[in-house]
C-alpha cells in the first residue's frame, strides 16, 4: 500500500505546493482539508487531482503521516485526532527539510527577494532540461503554478527565516539575498535574524557554496566552511551588473563575472532588486553547470510571479499594478524601480499595513520608505490570525508621520473607499501601485476595466 499523506490547511501556498511534489517523491496518495473560501490554489490542486475536504477529525483516520500548517496548533481537531491516534505529524518546515534531504537542495532565502529569485532559478533549470522539484511562495506562470515536480536530482526551495523555519533544512547550495530585521513577532533585534542565517549557514557543506550580496551590510557576519560568491554592483563582486538602462517593465544591462564581459542581459521585470536577484540566479545556475549563454536566455524570458510587480490592467490610460511589498525596504525599493522605470508617471502608492508587530516596529522605517510617491493612500492594518486581539496601533499613526515629510497622504478605513476615491481622481498618466501582504490587491482588481 502506498502511503497516505494527508495535509491540515492545504490551500495555503506552501503547503499546496508540498501536496503536488509528494506523490512523486514520496510515491504517495494525498488528501488535503482547508476551509470554504476559495483562493487561487484552489485551481492549482483541482490541476493536480488533489481532493480538499472541510475540516474533520475522521479526515486523518487512515493517514500515514499529516502534515500541519503552521497556522494551526495541536489543538485542531484533525491536529488533536492524529496525535491520539499515534499518528506523526510534522509542520511545514519539517516535512519540507524531509523532501529535501532525497535531493540535492538548493535553498533561497533572505528578507527580501526570494520568491522572484527562486521562480527566476526554477525558469532556468527547466529550461536547461535538469527537470527539477520547484516550491515557491507565490502562482508563477513561467513554471505553471507555485510548485514543479521534476524526476532530476535538485530540490529548489523558497526557505523563509519566519521561527528559523529554514533550520529544518540542510540545502547543498544556498543563497542569502539580504539580511534586515523582520518578523519583529518572534525575532528580538537584527543580530537574533543574523544568528539564524549564520546557523543555516554553518549548514551548507565543504562541498557546497554560498551566494551572497556583496553590498549587504550583515555579510561579513556570514561564516561556513563551505565557499563563497558574490554578487551585486561593487567591483569588487565575483558576479556583477554594469551599464544598466531601465525601461518600462524593465531594464538592460551587462554582465561581469571576475571583471569579464559574458553577455547582455534584458530583463523584463522592474528595479534593481530584480537585477540583484537575476545575479543570484546566475551565479547558482553558472556554479551547477549551465552554460551562461543559456541562463541569460532564460532570464530574458521571465516574466515575473504573482503580487511581484504585476500588471493588473489598465484603467482610463493608467496603468494598475499589484506588489507583495510589506517591509519598509520592499515598499522603498519596489517604489524606486517604479520611479526608474515609469519617470513621468504620477505614482500612487496604496499600502496597507501587515500586522500590527511590523507597523509599530518598524513605524518610522515605514514613514521614510514612500519618497519616491507622488500620493501615498493608507489602509487600516490587515492583522495576522496570530493577533486578531492584539490592536496596539494605528493607521492613521503611520498616515501622519508619512505627511510630515511633505508627502500627500490619505487615509480610509475600508477598501470599499479606498477604491472609490482612487476609481474618481485617476488620471491617465497614474500608475496606481498596491502594496502589502494582505488583500489589498482587490483594490486594484476592483479599478481594472
Amino acid at each position: 500500500m502506498p502511503l497516505h499523506i494527508h495535509f491540515v490547511g492545504i490551500k495555503g501556498t506552501g503547503m499546496s505546493a508540498l501536496a503536488q511534489v509528494s506523490a512523486k517523491i514520496e510515491g504517495a496518495s494525498i488528501s488535503g482539508s482547508d476551509v470554504e473560501e476559495r483562493f487561487f490554489t484552489d485551481a492549482v490542486l483541482e490541476r493536480a487531482q488533489i481532493p480538499v475536504l472541510s475540516f474533520s477529525p475522521e479526515n486523518v483516520a487512515k493517514a500515514d503521516l499529516v502534515v500541519a500548517s503552521a497556522a494551526y496548533t495541536q489543538e485542531h481537531p484533525e491536529i488533536a485526532r492524529a496525535l491520539e491516534l499515534k499518528i506523526p505529524v510534522l509542520s511545514y518546515p519539517q516535512y519540507l527539510g524531509r523532501l529535501m534531504s532525497k535531493k540535492r537542495g538548493i535553498a533561497v532565502a533572505g528578507t527580501h527577494g526570494k520568491t522572484t529569485t527562486t521562480a527566476m532559478i526554477g525558469l532556468i533549470l527547466l529550461q536547461a532540461g535538469i527537470d527539477p522539484t520547484i516550491v515557491v511562495g507565490s502562482d508563477v506562470p513561467s513554471i505553471g503554478g507555485n510548485a514543479y515536480s521534476g524526476h532530476g536530482e535538485f530540490f529548489l526551495a523558497e526557505s523563509c527565516e519566519y521561527r528559523r523555519h529554514f533550520l529544518n533544512y540542510s540545502p547543498e547550495y544556498l543563497i542569502i539575498s539580504n539580511i534586515e530585521f523582520d518578523h519583529p513577532d518572534y525575532f528580538s533585534d537584527l543580530s537574533d535574524v543574523i544568528t539564524a542565517f549564520t546557523e543555516l549557514a554553518a549548514k551548507v557543506p565543504p562541498t557546497g557554496r554560498i551566494f551572497l550580496w556583496a553590498e549587504d551590510p550583515n555579510r561579513a557576519t556570514i561564516k561556513s566552511k563551505a565557499p563563497i560568491t558574490t554578487f551585486g554592483f561593487a567591483a569588487d563582486a565575483d558576479i556583477r551588473a554594469t551599464d544598466i538602462m531601465f525601461h518600462d517593465q524593465g531594464s538592460s544591462l551587462k554582465v561581469m563575472i571576475d571583471d569579464s564581459f559574458v553577455g547582455t542581459l534584458e530583463l523584463h521585470v522592474a528595479g534593481k532588486h530584480n537585477i540583484l536577484n537575476a545575479l543570484a540566479a546566475i551565479a547558482l545556475c553558472r556554479e551547477i553547470g549551465i552554460p551562461l549563454t543559456q541562463i541569460i536566455t532564460s532570464l530574458s524570458q521571465f516574466n515575473g510571479t504573482k503580487r511581484r510587480f504585476e500588471h493588473l490592467g489598465n484603467r482610463d490610460g493608467a496603468l494598475i499594478v499589484d506588489d507583495y511589498a510589506h517591509h519598509p525596504t520592499e515598499i522603498r525599493t519596489t517604489l524606486e524601480g517604479a520611479r526608474l522605470s515609469y519617470p513621468d508617471r504620477r505614482i500612487r502608492a496604496i499600502f496597507q499595513p501587515h500586522t500590527f508587530t511590523r507597523t509599530e516596529k518598524l513605524l518610522e522605517e515605514f514613514s521614510l520608505a514612500f519618497g519616491s510617491a507622488d500620493e501615498v493612500v493608507i489602509a487600516e492594518i490587515f492583522a495576522s490570525a496570530r493577533e486578531q486581539n492584539l490592536h496596539t496601533i494605528s493607521a492613521t499613526v503611520l498616515a501622519e508621520l508619512i505627511q510630515k515629510q511633505g508627502i500627500q497622504v490619505r487615509y480610509f478605513s475600508t477598501l470599499d473607499a479606498i477604491k472609490t476615491y482612487v476609481a474618481e481622481t485617476i488620471a491617465p498618466q497614474d500608475l496606481v501601485l498596491t502594496l502589502g501582504a494582505g488583500d489589498i490587491y482587490k483594490v486594484g482588481q476592483g479599478l481594472v476595466v
